[in-house]
């Protein structure tokens, strides 16, 4: 890159020397191949004060040649002037001159710069036959002798970026560039709560002021008013100087010295490259760098802000070196700093003590079958160099495999290692040793691929197709786990079947068993005849009345039976009960015939019944009342008056008989 630069400056110097001189010829041309010549005059030729002045104009052409395009004139504001020539232009012929006189009115602007300029346009011929467009300007100087009051203001900031708890200066230079002294000229900065004041300026003179502030932690911003007076007036100009910011100094300067190479041959060059990366926003400019052993490489070096600036500088070396570099950095910031990079070594190799070791990798197979498999490399390690090669580290990867202790040159050693591999893919070793500079070099062996082959079964000779017979064909369950299901599931459907059976027989016997007995209880009691009306728990209201609507006296407890005073034995009870029964079966006969009355009940006995009920032979009867054979009678000779006058309610024999059967 140093050269490169060291060959732009010559070169861009030859470009710039050529350029100037074809320009130069160009104009030269122009001037002996231009057919105008104009001069101007205006009248007065001084104003005090902005107004109207005479213009007289003559345009000639002075060659012995006809223009061939026509000359057009242009007022002090760039428009055409019509009444020149035709609607502003005129075709001058060799010798020929026009002339134009008119008026025009002089701006302020035109007495400060002290001229009023006409512009002539037009077209020449060149040698070539092709037209160029030149230009020409007719300027008449005017005066201005009336009072002009005017002040020019520069501001500089210094330093351009301040460090914090630095100090910034803001300058003002003041410049009267008016006809007219100034007075009461005041500053008021931003920076300062304090303003400055010039007491008077003459005509073309200077002034300056200044304003310091230190600045903490964040940018300062600059600006100014300015108030002035003329020398005998009472109005106040003003002038305003826009903002202008003063930043804060953020360094943030890298230095690295780096080389491609870590070791050249004796002889050979060695390239030093200095970067810069300059991330802040401090500038610096004629920067030196200097080598520790070497002297100043490098001068006038500028490093903007933002920006990263990398220089190279070549080395013949003869022995292993070590370098450093140190920069001084003059900033923006009024300061100057230093920067020392750090050290870097550059072995230097002898041709004839260089290592040189070549690594030929092989395995007993290129594929597996499946992995993890079990492979086993033979690496063969030799020492092609001239000197002897000691404690060599064979890696795979980060896999430390074996260290040879040392190698003489032309040397072999062969390495039969047996590894499993995880996977496929591909195997390199690595050998790394230092060589005579204590410099570490490594060298790598050949790669090898080891991939991934499916085993195939071996073809028979001569293959036969054999048809095995049906019966030996037995279907392997797809599933383990659905046969087990399965046998499950059909063990729990013959438990049930079982269950369901045993319940089903079990429902059969306790069916014959139910309407067994209930043939048995209905052979052994009576049935009540159901009528219209079903209530046994209440008699109808109309029921203690008799067929003659006198209601029935009510029956003591007298009337019934007297019990035995003794608890009776199981055969007396079961004897007493029959006959007890017998005697009611026949009493409820006799004394309660069909109703005829809706809602009444009649106890009746069937045929059926009749005929199942058992004979029961009745004993001897007991003493009895003397009165109830009279009353049986009395009953069967007068049935009426038995059916109107009951001895007991209804009601009261229902549960009369409940508790005989109990």
């Amino acid at each position: 890159m140093s050269f490169a630069r060291r060959m732009m400056r010559p070169t861009g110097a030859v470009l710039l020397i050529l350029v100037l001189a074809f320009m130069f010829q160009c104009v030269c041309l122009a001037e002996d191949a231009d057919p105008v010549n104009v001069t101007i005059q205006v009248t007065p030729d001084s104003l005090t004060g902005p107004g109207e002045v005479n213009v007289s104009l003559r345009v000639s052409n002075p060659t012995g040649e006809d223009m061939i395009s026509p000359v057009t004139l242009l007022d002090p504001n760039g428009n055409v002037v019509a009444s020149f020539g035709d609607g502003g232009s005129y075709i001058l012929k060799s010798g020929d001159s026009r002339s134009w006189e008119g008026k025009w009115n002089v701006t302020q602007a035109q007495l400060d710069a002290g001229a009023v300029v006409y512009t002539l346009s037009y077209y020449v011929e060149d040698t070539d036959g092709s037209l160029v467009a030149l230009s020409k300007q007719a300027s008449a100087r005017i005066s201005f002798t009336g009072e002009r009051m005017a002040l020019s203001v520069n501001r500089s900031i210094t330093p351009e970026v301040v460090r914090s708890s630095g100090t910034a200066t803001v300058k003002y230079e003041l410049y009267n560039s008016g006809n007219v002294a100034l007075t009461d000229i005041r500053v008021q900065e931003h920076i300062s709560k304090t303003a400055k004041t010039v007491k008077s300026l003459g005509a073309g003179e200077r002034a300056t002021v200044e304003f310091t502030s230190r600045i903490g932690n964040a940018d300062l911003v600059s600006n100014a008013t300015i108030t002035y007076k003329a020398s005998g007036s009472t109005k106040t100009e003003k002038i305003t100087v826009e903002d202008a910011a003063i930043p804060l100094a953020k360094p943030d300067l890298k230095l690295e010295l780096s080389s491609p190479t870590t070791g050249v041959n004796v002889g050979e060059a060695a390239t030093l490259v200095i970067t810069f990366t300059n991330s802040g926003n401090v500038t610096y400019s004629n920067v030196t760098v200097k080598e520790a052993t070497k002297g100043e490489i490098i001068t006038n070096l500028s490093i903007p802000a933002g920006a990263t600036v990398t220089e190279t500088k070549d080395f013949i070396l003869m022995e292993p070196t070590t370098f450093k570099v140190t920069a001084t950095l003059p900033d923006n910031t009024g300061e100057t700093k230093t920067m020392t990079s750090k050290e870097l070594s550059i072995g230097v190799f002898d041709p004839e003590k260089q290592l040189l070791l070549t690594l030929n990798l092989t395995s007993d197979q290129e594929s597996v079958s499946a992995v993890p498999a079990d492979v086993r490399f033979h690496l063969t390690v030799t020492n092609n160099s001239n000197i002897k090669a000691e404690k060599i580290a064979i890696t795979h990867g980060s896999t430390a495999i074996y260290t040879i202790a040392s190698l003489e040159p032309g040397g072999s050693v062969v390495l039969d290692r047996d590894v499993r591999i995880s996977q496929t893919g591909q195997f390199r070793f690595t050998a790394t040793l230092k060589d005579s500079m204590s410099n570490t070099v490594t060298f790598e062996s050949n790669t090898l691929r080891i991939g991934l082959s499916r085993a195939t079964a071996q073809p028979t000779v001569v293959p036969v197709v054999t048809v095995a017979p049906p019966v030996l064909v037995t279907a392997v369950p797809s599933d383990a786990l659905l046969g087990q299901g399965r046998s499950a599931l059909m063990t729990a459907v013959m438990v049930l079947g079982a269950l369901f059976a045993l319940v089903l027989v079990l429902f059969i016997v306790s069916t014959a068993v139910r309407l067994y007995k209930k043939g048995k209880s209905n052979a052994a009691f009576d049935h009540l005849e159901l009528a219209e009306r079903r209530d046994y728990t209440e008699a109808p209201e109309d029921e203690d009345y008799d067929e003659d609507g006198e209601e029935e006296p009510e029956r003591k407890e007298d009337d019934f039976p007297a019990r035995p005073a003794r608890p009776e034995l199981p055969h007396e009870r079961v004897l007493n009960q029959a006959e007890e029964e017998a005697k009611k079966a026949a009493a409820e006969a006799q004394d309660f015939p069909e109703a005829e009355d809706e809602g009444g009940f009649r106890v009746s006995r069937s045929s059926v019944q009749e005929e199942k009920k058992p004979v029961v032979q009745e004993p001897e009867k007991a003493a009895e009342p003397k009165d109830s054979a009279p009353e049986l009678k009395e009953s069967a000779a007068e049935p009426k008056e038995s059916a109107a006058e009951p001895t007991q309610p209804r009601r009261h024999r229902r549960s009369a008989r409940r508790e005989d059967d109990e």
